[in-house]
């Protein structure tokens, strides 16, 4: 027997979906840290994107810069949530 999946989708669902993607975005940051430790570029996500987009030669010669003197690349986002430790009775 053949199950059947129905999926609906509308305008305020996709809203819903690019604005949550938004709120993601917006939450993270792209963070070049040297050798040693030290934050060469802490940036929000949302303008290296546009920058990317707009600039797409920087971009080339930011990744063969960050190859040659090996930085370390990472998006950091902080988690806005509280979490609750479970506590053993």
């Amino acid at each position: 027997m053949a199950t059947k999946r129905i999926f609906s989708i509308n305008g305020s669902t996709i809203n819903n979906m690019i604005k949550g993607l938004f709120a993601n975005i917006n939450d993270s940051r792209f963070v070049a840290t040297s050798k040693s430790g030290n934050n060469i570029v802490n940036l929000p996500l949302l303008l290296v994107i546009f920058a990317a987009i707009l600039f797409p030669v920087i971009l080339i010669v930011g990744v063969i810069l960050c190859v040659i003197f090996k930085v370390n690349i990472s998006i950091e986002r902080e988690h806005k949530k509280e979490t609750k430790l479970i506590e053993n009775i």
